[in-house]
């Protein structure tokens, strides 16, 4: 979605950014049925059967006013799956901005709070945040309108999605700033409850020590200082403190339960004075280590490399994980969970594409990764990643605005450098148009 960029972003000098257009607009359905008063009759005389009821232009804008300005009951819901419910009057209409400034309030947060999170419409096929203009119920009304052009769900699934309202980590929010300023054991709590659940899902991707030495502090957040008694390793359920791929029992190490006991045990040992902060600190400092931390994440797909038989076998294309936060990009098989490419953008350079032809099934937008590489012989080239996406424009725009966040101006990338270092995006543009019309390719190897 174009609209995930900041509000008054200015735009990158490398690149030609078009203007939301009109069809992305949000617009409220409004139910005008009524019990017929106000109306004014039209009769075609006696004869003419039935009487034509049209509703006058005062009563269209009366119902309509009464119906935006009705008390909404509103639940927006914590990273720790918990919620915080209100009535608002006027619901309809009220921004997000409006809704932030009520939850900041009945949460009692700190001050920073307002900055360091941000309201969000998420559902399993699609996350947005919002920015403060946006209409909440009015996003919620187009949802399904928005998964038709953001994601690849059936039509069933389009059907039994339902978005929630989140009150989660501002994506804009700098790392370094909230590892200086947040103390506070509110602020705390919720970037621990989104933090554990990016950790556990997998969308945090990291080493098994990096996994269980999390699974030991969670435990004491969540279960106290540890008690050879009462924390024995079936009082532990994996799924709860390990990610998937970890929860595998295996002869290669001991059971699940039982190394989560046994982290559980060290982290007490080594915090010497137990109390609540303390511990949600120790965890966000090694999450905050984690290169996705902080990220907005995308779906799309690349291209499988071809195996031994080369071309001859259509292989089916890799699903990734595009997450983009202010530091760089970080592509992961979502599959494996493995990270497939992780860069910073002062070495990276991106450009968004739409197919030659949009309405063809099978045919998706794609983003453009350039980077610079090494062979086994240590000789460096560019290499190109196309990642195809119907989120590629909102990865544009999310790569578009947290460069120029970072740097207020145009980075140091292989499109924008006054030293050619690697040949220019457009310079190559032509074989890029060769490769949308015919095969495509995802690891094209473009000669300096």
């Amino acid at each position: 979605m174009d609209d995930i960029a900041p509000p008054n972003a200015p735009s990158i000098l490398m690149k030609t950014y078009k203007p939301p257009r009109a069809e992305n607009t949000l617009v409220i359905p409004v139910d005008h049925s009524g019990d017929g008063r106000n109306m004014s009759r039209v009769s075609t005389g006696p004869s003419s059967g039935p009487h034509l009821q049209i509703p006058s232009p005062g009563y269209l804008a009366a119902a309509q006013s009464k119906n935006l300005m009705k008390g909404l009951d509103v639940c927006v819901f914590l990273a720790d799956k918990s919620g915080v419910e209100f009535k608002l009057e006027g619901g309809k209409m009220a921004t997000a901005q409006e809704m932030h400034e009520l939850v900041v309030e009945l949460l009692e947060l700190p001050p920073m709070a307002r900055d360091l999170f941000a309201l969000w419409v998420v559902s399993p096929l699609l996350e947005i945040q919002l920015k403060p203009h946006h209409v909440p119920f009015r996003v919620v009304q187009q949802w399904p309108d928005l998964l038709l052009k953001y994601s690849s769900a059936s039509n069933k699934e389009i059907s039994l999605d339902e978005p929630v309202l989140l009150f989660r980590r501002n994506v804009f929010f700098p790392k370094n700033k909230e590892m200086r300023e947040v103390r506070a054991e509110e602020c705390l709590r919720l970037l621990y409850a989104e933090a554990k659940y990016n950790v556990l899902e997998g969308r945090y991707p990291c080493s098994a020590q990096d996994c269980e030495a999390l699974a030991g502090l969670q435990a004491v957040a969540e279960n106290g200082t540890y008690d050879s008694n009462r924390h024995k390793p079936s009082f532990f359920k994996p799924e709860q403190y390990l990610p998937g791929h970890l929860c595998k029992s295996s002869w290669l190490r001991a059971r699940p339960e039982e190394r989560i006991a046994e982290q559980h045990r060290l982290a007490s040992a080594k915090l010497n004075v137990i109390s609540t902060q303390k511990v949600l600190k120790k965890y966000m400092e090694l999450v905050w280590k984690l290169p996705m931390y902080g990220s907005a994440f995308f779906v799309g797909q690349i291209e499988r490399p071809a195996g031994i038989l080369g071309t001859w076998i259509q292989n089916p294309d890799i699903r990734v994980v595009v997450a983009i936060n202010a530091q760089g990009v970080c592509i992961v098989d979502k599959e494996k969970n493995e990270i497939l490419l992780l860069l910073p953008f002062e070495k990276l350079s991106w450009e968004y594409a739409e197919p030659p032809c949009r309405k063809k099934e099978g045919c998706l937008p794609c983003l453009f990764v350039q980077f610079q590489a090494c062979d086994r012989k240590h000789s460096d080239y560019t290499r190109l990643l196309q990642v195809f996406s119907k989120q590629a424009i909102m990865m544009d725009a999310m790569i578009e605005s947290s460069v120029l966040l970072k740097t207020g101006s145009v980075p140091n990338t292989p499109s924008s450098c006054t030293v050619l270092i690697y040949p220019r995006l457009q310079d190559v543009r032509e074989r890029l148009n060769s490769a949308l019309r015919g095969q495509r390719s995802s690891l094209t190897e473009v000669a300096r």
